[in-house]
């Protein structure tokens, strides 16, 4: 725990697909898509609440009813004017009030396509969070053709339908060449919140960035049902989509969800996959949902923080139990390893830090001299040693990987890495690179070792730094192995300050609050400074005892209890 701080369109392509319900391929268990979860896009209108009601199955994703009296309003339209004229046809005969009102959760095209079949008229109330007009513009434009061939790879576009079992957040995706994009562009933006009364609902809309950096949420405050798009749905969160998005920030994500938990909702609606009912229902999935964002970031950052490549992160991440068997947390649509690269790439950027993947070999180049290995069953050691000796040191540092990769003790493909390593930092212009191989070098001979060493800051320096950013750097250094069956809170209170913190640690992450709760399980009684020593690492264990015999630190629940507690944040 002697670590005090660290690192302080979307265009959718498609397949076609009719009215009639969806095959679900026979051999989808060879490739281990669930049958059962294909279930979850059967065709139906759900109805939430008397004026609420939800369309699903007819498109990737859901469109959201609620009548009032005159008029209705729609969220989320589907990805095209077809599936939305059949969703519009069955809603119609629940009520064909007009819709003069449309919000938008966000800019992703399965959501925005359909306005103009709900759309009363064309100059209708179109609502978003003040991004979207920018993602609307820009990012569909730019970056379009690549996001289009990636798009059906990930989607499956070219398959058979018979192929298609779902599409992990729906049945299907129905925008293609075939169909037609009816967008209306938003005209009522806000930035954080914005309060409508439409024929006499109260609706309210809250900035919650998580998928996209647009994301709002819908809460009927009267019917107590909350609309969250695609911040929750029934599948672990999609992080990081494999056909390219921005990043997409885990603890913004998280913020979301806490705030919508906060709503303390009876009824949540996503826009991909079913309703979740029931308060208890409701703040169980979503508790579950964040904290599995929040334990895969942690222990990420965690790891990054122990220099691990991302495959080596990966190999050692995965859900806590009680996580791992949760039904709102399958691996339908995202996926754990995806979200620990982009986690990686989003703090660190695209070098992982081995000097092989400065300057790769083309792909061409590569192929070729494995296959030229392999013909003639060269021993890798000797391989290795002859590229060096050819001055093909890439090629050799390349080949060293694979050995040391299989046995990182093995020496000898240590040494001719560090002799590539250095021999290949001489024909470098940059000093970055240079310097990076020179002295990855000197790692690999044994010379020295380079890794975080404790920075012991003084108690002056200490007084500057403030207590809410220390207590924030807790979460990525919790050893989460010796929390995952731990359920504390535990309450800071200062002598010198109103500051409050709540570490609530709960089964492999600890969620920070700021307000004074009335059943923490332990409750800290100090002035800031010494905590901010235990916690920089200024103080051993000695110190500790001795400022909480003599009063330094006031214990409520124990003071042992506390040392545990210090020791969850060690290794």
């Amino acid at each position: 725990m002697n670590k005090l701080l660290l690192i302080i369109i979307f265009i959718f392509s498609a397949i076609s697909c009719s009215e009639q319900e969806k095959p679900i391929s026979e051999n989808f268990k060879e490739r281990g898509l669930s049958s059962l979860h294909a279930k979850e896009f059967k065709k139906d209108i759900i109805r939430i609440e008397e004026n609420i009601y939800v369309a699903i199955g007819y498109a990737l994703a859901n469109v959201i009813m609620i009548v009032g009296e005159n008029e209705n309003v729609i969220v989320d339209t589907t990805g095209s004017e077809e599936a939305a004229s059949i969703i519009k046809e069955k809603l119609d005969k629940i009520s064909s009030n007009p819709v003069n009102n449309i919000i938008y959760t966000h800019n992703h095209p399965d959501h925005i396509g359909g306005a103009t079949i709900f759309a009363n008229t064309l100059d209708a109330n179109i609502y978003g969070q003040e991004n979207i007009l920018y993602n609307i513009d820009n990012i569909s434009t730019i970056i379009r053709p690549i996001i289009y061939e990636r798009s059906a790879r990930q989607f499956g576009i070219p398959l058979n339908k018979e192929d298609i079992v779902h599409q992990g957040i729906g049945g299907f995706l129905e925008i293609n060449a075939e169909t037609t994009t009816g967008l209306l562009r938003p005209n009522i933006t806000f930035d954080k919140e914005l309060s409508l009364n439409i024929d006499n609902i109260s609706i309210e809309l809250a900035h919650v960035p998580g998928e996209t950096d647009d994301h709002l949420y819908v809460y009927l405050p009267d019917q107590e049902a909350v609309m969250v798009g695609d911040n929750f749905y029934r599948s672990f969160a999609n992080l990081y989509a494999i056909r390219g998005t921005k990043y997409r920030n885990p603890m913004e994500w998280v913020y979301s969800l806490d705030k919508i938990r906060s709503l303390n909702a009876k009824y949540l609606v996503p826009s991909h996959s079913r309703p979740v009912i029931g308060k208890d229902n409701v703040y169980d999935a979503l508790t579950d949902y964040r904290d599995a964002i929040q334990f895969v970031h942690d222990q990420t950052v965690r790891y990054i923080n122990k220099g691990l490549l991302p495959d080596e992160i990966v190999a050692r991440i995965n859900l806590p139990p009680h996580l791992r068997s949760s039904p709102y947390l399958q691996e339908f649509y995202g996926s754990v390893s995806s979200y620990v690269r982009s986690i990686f790439a989003g703090y660190i950027g695209w070098f992982n830090g081995n000097i092989t993947s400065l300057h790769p070999l083309s792909a061409e180049d590569k192929a070729e001299k494995m296959i030229e290995l392999a013909s003639k069953k060269t021993d890798l050691h000797e391989a290795a040693k002859l590229a060096l000796e050819n001055g093909e040191y890439q090629w050799a540092m390349e080949l060293t990987d694979s050995l040391i990769a299989f046995n990182g003790k093995d020496q000898k493909a240590r040494d001719i890495k560090a002799v590539a390593a250095e021999k290949f930092a001489l024909t470098q212009t940059a000093s970055n690179d240079y310097y990076f191989y020179k002295t990855v070098a000197g790692e690999l001979r044994g010379d020295y070792e380079v890794y975080f060493k404790d920075i012991k800051v003084s108690a002056q320096q200490l007084k500057a730094i403030p207590m809410k950013s220390i207590m924030k750097s807790l979460p990525v250094n919790l050893n989460a192995e010796k929390t995952l069956d731990i359920n504390k809170k535990v309450m800071f209170k200062f002598s010198d300050t109103e500051d409050i913190f709540i570490l609530n640690i709960r089964r492999g992450i600890v969620e920070l609050g700021y307000n004074e709760i009335s059943d923490a399980d332990l409750v800290v009684l100090s002035n800031q400074h010494e905590i901010k020593e235990i916690l920089a690492g200024l103080k051993n264990i000695a110190q500790i005892s001795l400022a909480l015999t003599d009063g330094s630190i006031s214990i409520e629940g124990g003071r042992l209890e506390f040392l545990k507690t210090l020791g969850y944040f060690t290794d």
